[in-house]
Order: C-alpha cells, then sequence, then structure tokens
C-alpha cells in the first residue's frame, strides 16, 4: 500500500497469523487486544514470584500458560519450547505442579533465552525480505523446536514431539522429565 507521504506499507504474514487494523485517531482500540497484554518478558517485575504467582495455582499445563498473552506479553510457540528446554521444565507438567526451584530455574532462563534469539535474529528489513518462506524451524540456534526425532543437543535422547493444548511441542524426555 502506498502512503500519501510516498512510503509504502508491506505486510508479510506467511504462517496467515498477522491481522490490520484501521483506526482513526479519536477511536479506542477495542480490536487488537494490545490491552490485553500483560508484563513483558524482559522486565524486572517478570521474576519467579511473578510468575509463581500468576501461574503457580493453575491446573493448566506449563506450555499453555507460558503462551497466554494475559500473563506474559510476545511468548509464542518455538520460545516456549526453547524457555521450557533450557529451564529443564517438561511442557505439559501442571502449572501447579512446578517447585520453587523450577520456578527459579524457569524465571532466570526466559529473559536469557530471549536476549539469546533477539541476538540471534537481529536482521535487517531489506535481509528479512529476502528470505520469502525461509524455513525458520531449522535455523541452527534453536535446540529443539522443529528437531523432533533428533538427538537432544544436551544428553542425546530422541527428542519427541507432542501436542499440548492444541499447539506442537517438542522436548527432551530426559532433561525435561516428568517427576
Amino acid at each position: 500500500m502506498r502512503l500519501s507521504n510516498g512510503m509504502e506499507l508491506r505486510f508479510s504474514d506467511i504462517r496467515r497469523f498477522g491481522r490490520f487494523w484501521l483506526i482513526s485517531n479519536d477511536e479506542e482500540d477495542v480490536y487488537s487486544g494490545i490491552g490485553k497484554l500483560e508484563v513483558e518478558p524482559l522486565s524486572f517485575e517478570c521474576n519467579a514470584k511473578y510468575l509463581q504467582s500468576r501461574l503457580g495455582k493453575r491446573k493448566r499445563t506449563i506450555k499453555e500458560c507460558l503462551l497466554d498473552q494475559s500473563v506474559i506479553a510476545g511468548i509464542g510457540n518455538i520460545y516456549s519450547d526453547e524457555i521450557l528446554f533450557r529451564a529443564k521444565v517438561h511442557p505439559s507438567a501442571p502449572a501447579n505442579s512446578l517447585t520453587g526451584e523450577e520456578w527459579e530455574r524457569f524465571s532466570a532462563e526466559l529473559p536469557k533465552c530471549l536476549c539469546y534469539f533477539i541476538e540471534k535474529n537481529r536482521i535487517g528489513l531489506e535481509d528479512y525480505l529476502k528470505t520469502k518462506g525461509q524455513d525458520y524451524r531449522k535455523t541452527p540456534f534453536l535446540s529443539v523446536y522443529g528437531h523432533d526425532g533428533e538427538p537432544c543437543p544436551n544428553c542425546g535422547a530422541t527428542l519427541i514431539r507432542t501436542v499440548i493444548g492444541g499447539r506442537s511441542s517438542v522436548y527432551c524426555p530426559k532433561c525435561q522429565e516428568r517427576i
């Protein structure tokens, strides 16, 4: 779309999750859901105490809870697998079954993991547009996501793919053993 100032507005949505809303300046945004987003995962607020208080009583799996944007904003399916792998937490563990030690490990790995991926994904707009259709699942810096059936990079056990809450999840049965 060409704008009146000569710039172009482009939208690329290979996976078809994206949406556009055109909202006038005086109109309240009740469409996008941005007002329902909760704490940013890299903020100081997103610590073990916060996570345990918001998720620790839930019976849903920790994987489903991690994808809940009304608790932590911006964590998607790929990064949820990677964060849980690094924290050594089984994705199908009920959130209310996690120990204090697991919450601490999980909250420590969350920002480390995201900062790592932010750095690895640093790419200019021109380079991004050139990669049309690139298979993001096979990037060398993902440890588990998209690597089901392959050996775990830590212990060599075969990575397993399952479906949790309608979303695929890949984990190591040895490193992320469910107790």
